[in-house]
């Protein structure tokens, strides 16, 4: 009996294990929204009523704003999967105009390889000798009436 109704506990917890988790990021775009921005005539304010506040804006021109968003499933066991992401990029004009409306896909996405490399930085490499050495006299002495 024992040994049945542990074997039915093993097989149930191990397909909770096998359960897939999907988590939904950034801004859930509505494609009458969407239509509603029209280049040449809808105005920032107008863009963050509709789609709320940007994503995040580009780095060196302030007149850009994208809203991202972004599907990720994780099986229990295994690694984070990206099955879904939409870019929408809002382009303005000096007036603060829509200029601009484009929405990229996965399709789009381009892999950006990454160098595991450190950045070398300036200074001195203690050993621990020289740790404790340095710290020596670097304690402030108690002040206060508790003295």
């Amino acid at each position: 009996m024992t040994l049945r109704l542990f074997a039915i506990l093993a097989l149930a917890g191990g397909l909770m294990a096998c359960q897939t988790t999907v988590r939904n990021h950034g801004h859930q775009f509505d494609g009458e929204d969407l239509a509603r921005i029209m280049p040449g005539a809808t105005s920032q304010a107008e863009v963050t009523a509709l789609l709320g506040t940007p994503s995040t804006r580009a780095s060196f021109d302030n007149q850009v704003w994208y809203y991202v968003n972004r599907r990720v499933e994780e099986q229990t066991f295994f690694s984070k999967e990206l099955t879904h992401q939409d870019v929408v990029r809002v382009s303005f004009d000096d007036t603060g105009t829509v200029e601009e409306l484009s929405i990229f896909d996965m399709e789009d996405a381009k892999q950006v390889a990454f160098d595991d490399d450190a950045t070398p930085t300036g200074g001195n490499e203690l050993n621990v000798i020289e740790q404790f050495i340095g710290n020596i006299g670097r304690f402030n002495a108690p002040t206060g009436p508790n003295r």
